[in-house]
């Protein structure tokens, strides 16, 4: 799995700098009342991405701490049920007569 993990970065990388070698146009951006200086337009875009990507990653770590608590809960519950049942299979049995 760390080749695949390799090779997409390497496909990712190379692609974002043919990216900005071909986007290098200078633009200002516009936003809320607030103006940026001239840049490359890549750069703009670059850090959409990494905002989308840091959000994703944030949104995505308080599912994981969500989903990790689920499976504590239901481990401990689980050694809960566990324990009655090795009890139970240690009662003596009776008879009804």
């Amino acid at each position: 799995m760390n080749w695949i993990n390799a090779l997409s970065v390497v496909v990712l990388t190379t692609l974002a700098i043919m990216f900005a070698t071909a986007n290098d146009t200078r633009v200002s951006i516009a936003f809320a009342g607030l103006t940026s200086g001239r840049m490359p337009l890549y750069v703009p875009i670059f850090i959409a991405f990494l905002l989308g990507f840091l959000g994703g990653m944030l949104s995505l770590s308080f599912s994981r701490r969500k989903h990790k608590r689920e499976i504590s809960r239901l481990r401990q519950e689980n050694e809960l049920l566990q324990t009655e049942v090795n009890n139970l299979r240690n009662l003596p049995l009776q008879d009804e007569t």
